[in-house]
């Protein structure tokens, strides 16, 4: 473990995972900069949080907390900070901090943040008459240590107990009083430090296969053995991307820290001797620039990211109609508005989240798959970098090797491997795309069928035997063994609810959705300025308009617009010589709203059939089994 300021925050095992219970940490002595003045901000942190799988290690926290000694940082934005790093490091059911700071300028900020993972309860608080007091800390007045006496039911014992504090007032468990700990019954034991798990050695028996899912807000990971049973499932957030005109951008650290978070819930139920290889899928058209270490050099450009709206032009001068780079958002648009910034002068890699996180599993950068490159201009009929690149003046010595999906780069990281307990030779795969991760995870098999991911974004792919191209419209083709995924993917989605409501928001309004009674508004929801597919028009903007008078209706308008525009694409797909669609799979967290799905049915006009699977990590774990061989080849 380091000595020195860290912001790795080790973790071990929660002993009582079938219990819930407050683990409550203070911390008197934080210390960050004023970003106005360089003045130091002295502040209490109070951190308390439900466990799940895992807990946090008190030294790295310490490490941690005096890794902001030299930072300048507002009050609000590092309690959020803290709280998204300590959230990914051990996926919390509960966790809330508050940060109090001293005194300045004659005035106390106290900034409370929260998390509550998705689907739990928390238990009913205990009754007030129950004796809770809290550590005293030396020399400590503040508001928050003061309690009072309070009387206990005449049967209980006569020791005065203390009423809990403004602090921890819902999710507060029984605590005993230190003064009734007896030292000769209560003998102090010596803290344990986890040790880290030996490196197994590989096992032949029924290998284990890992999919990774890297999204716009959130890391998903799934476990499969051979029988493509699923094993084990974890997750970790991600903060959302930061959004200003038409840039969106988020810090590459933040996906790697939730994958080794989720990695690590993940492996705690596994028996990791029989892992045997690890796939990733990222969001299609997200990038960044990285030095020979994967250092990135340029916060990522995420893929709905519209700044390179002038490099589409001479692209269009070079570039074949048959190819997906046609757009502000590909990849390859990316790069050119990269370079004519001078942004890659000290670059040695330009990759997608995908291909960044397996440079990280694996320690061998500079790799990339068809369907991640295809937006880069990659050839994924011919299989090659096409000759018009040249024209675009582009530094070729940026541009990753391409692989077919699934194909082996390397095993993994020693020291990773030996953090996770996973064998040596772990391998690390060429990964793919979430969209094509999706197809694999729904179970399309045949042309004419479809899959829709309803995610962040809404991604259509139809299974084909011919590959489809059409930039005018955004619509593009994966390869997938000897089919072809023709589809694009909408600026809509998921992101646009969000927008507007929150999750729990979102389940309390679905039983009151009618969705046999169209609202009629003719939306067409938008994130910000900017389409890709159905419509490729980079200064379209979004229709939310006419508000209606209540937030049900609103919601159910916006989920109309959405399914439109679904149809719309597959319609569009057929008129462009592709497969008739049959009947549509639904993956991505949109797929649980039984009433979006009515709607869906209704505008679609073909059977929606249930998928194998929901999850893009699914479609990863089955791409680390070699699914495509098997399935499409």
């Amino acid at each position: 473990m380091p000595t020195q300021p860290s912001k790795d925050l080790e973790t071990f095992p929660n002993p009582h995972t079938d219990r819930d219970y407050i683990i409550e940490i203070e911390t008197p002595e934080f210390t960050c900069l004023c970003p106005k003045t360089g003045q130091p901000d002295f502040a209490t942190m109070l951190l308390e949080y439900v466990p799940n799988k895992r807990c946090i290690e008190l030294k790295s926290l310490k490490l941690y907390y005096w890794a902001y000694r030299d930072e300048g940082a507002f009050h609000e934005d590092v309690a959020n900070t803290i709280l998204n790093d300590l959230v990914a490091a051990v996926m919390p059911r509960y966790m809330r901090l508050r940060a109090m700071f001293n005194v300045r300028g004659g005035i106390y900020t106290t900034v409370e943040v929260s998390y509550t993972k998705t689907g739990w309860t928390p238990p009913p608080p205990p009754p007030d008459y129950l004796p809770r007091v809290r550590q005293e800390l030396p020399g400590r007045n503040d508001e928050t240590a003061k309690t009072e006496t309070v009387a206990l039911p005449e049967d209980n014992s006569q020791q005065p107990a203390k009423q809990e504090s403004r602090t921890g007032q819902r999710f507060r468990m029984l605590r005993r009083s230190k003064e009734t700990l007896i030292p000769e019954e209560q003998p102090k034991k010596k803290p344990q430090s986890e040790k880290p798990k030996p490196s197994p050695k590989p096992s032949e028996a029924d290998p284990i296969f890992i999919g990774i899912d890297i999204g716009t807000t959130g890391c998903r990971l799934i476990a499969i053995d051979k029988s493509e049973k699923i094993l084990a499932e974890a997750e970790a957030p991600i903060p959302a991307p930061r959004i200003s005109d038409n840039q969106v951008t988020q810090d590459a650290a933040l996906w790697w820290k939730a994958c080794r978070s989720g990695l690590q819930q993940l492996t705690d139920q596994l028996e990791t001797a029989r892992v045997r290889s690890i796939a990733v899928d990222g969001t299609s058209g997200t990038i960044l620039l990285c030095d020979k270490n994967g250092a990135p050099s340029i916060p990522a450009m995420m893929y709905s990211d519209q700044r390179a709206i002038d490099q589409v032009d001479r692209i269009s001068e070079h570039a074949s109609a048959d190819t997906a780079v046609h757009n502000a958002s590909s990849s390859l648009a990316k790069l050119l508005w990269l370079q004519d910034k001078k942004l890659d002068k000290k670059a040695r890699h330009f990759l997608h989240q995908a291909d960044w996180i397996v440079g990280k599993l694996s320690g061998q950068w500079g790799h990339s798959d068809f369907n991640n490159c295809l937006k880069l201009g990659f050839d994924s009929v011919e299989e090659q970098w096409p000759d018009w690149l040249g024209n675009l003046n582009i530094n070729l010595e940026l541009l990753p090797q391409v692989h077919a999906p699934g194909t082996p780069i390397g095993p993994i990281d020693a020291k990773l491997a030996k953090k996770l307990g996973l064998p040596a030779d772990t391998e690390i795969l060429a990964g793919s795309t979430d969209g094509v991760a999706g197809v694999l995870a729904a179970g399309a098999t045949e042309p004419g069928h479809g899959v829709t991911s309803l995610g962040t974004t809404l991604v259509i792919k139809l299974l084909s035997e011919k590959p489809i191209f059409a930039p005018e419209h955004g619509v593009y083709s994966h390869r997938l063994g000897k089919y072809w995924l023709a589809g694009g993917a909408s600026n809509s989605g998921g992101a646009v609810l969000l927008q507007y409501f929150k999750q729990d928001q979102m389940e309390e309004m679905t039983p009151m959705l009618d969705p046999d009674t169209p609202t009629r508004l003719d939306y067409y929801p938008l994130t910000g300025v900017g389409e890709r597919f159905p419509i490729n028009d980079p200064d379209m903007a979004p229709k939310l308009e006419p508000l209606p008078g209540n937030s049900v209706t609103f919601f159910q308008g916006i989920l109309e617009g959405i399914a439109n525009i679904e149809a719309q694409g597959y319609l569009l797909l057929a008129e462009l010589d592709g497969p008739t669609c049959t009947q549509v799979f639904t993956t991505g967290g949109g797929s649980r709203n039984p009433a979006w799905e009515r709607i869906r049915a209704s505008t679609l006009g073909v059977p929606l059939a249930k998928p194998r699977s929901t999850e893009a990590a699914f479609g990863a774990a089955l791409l680390a089994a070699g699914a495509i061989e098997k399935i499409y080849s």
